[in-house]
């Protein structure tokens, strides 16, 4: 048996920052282009976006974290954190790469959801994991 509880390997997320040309931004004029020309909206939404349409949230990033490490995640803005965390919950799928995980994952994605003021932090956390179907040992 592995004592590896997450390994990621070449992790990555593209998004795709282009916006298709309408003659507005509301819904219901991109639904009207669409449904004006099926062919061409297909053709542009299937094709694979140029470099300049797509920005790397997440780049390659490979690690390990065996069972009972803690890990805290830091960086600038703009450097990848949340998204590891959305790929790492699956609430969002990898562009490339792949992430093993053994065990229960949960997330805490933005700083105070949650949180109540008069709770210690150990005692957030608890509760956090209890709404997740945790217990107090996990």
């Amino acid at each position: 048996m592995t004592d590896v509880a997450i390994r990621t390997e070449n992790l990555s997320k593209r998004y795709r920052i282009a916006a298709r040309e309408t003659d507005g931004k509301s819904l219901r004029r991109s639904v009207q282009s669409a449904l004006a020309s099926p062919f061409a909206y297909l053709r542009w939404s299937l094709r694979e976006p140029t470099e300049e349409e797509t920005v790397w949230a997440l780049r390659d990033a490979s690690f390990e974290v065996k069972q009972g490490e803690v890990i805290g995640i830091i960086g600038p803005n703009g450097a990848g954190k949340s998204t590891l965390l959305k790929l790492l919950s699956r609430i969002t799928e990898p562009t490339r790469g792949r992430a093993e995980l053994r065990g229960k994952v949960s997330s805490l994605l933005e700083v105070g959801t949650g949180f109540h003021k008069e709770l210690t932090g150990r005692e957030n956390v608890y509760m956090n994991g209890a709404i997740h179907g945790m217990s107090r040992a996990e």
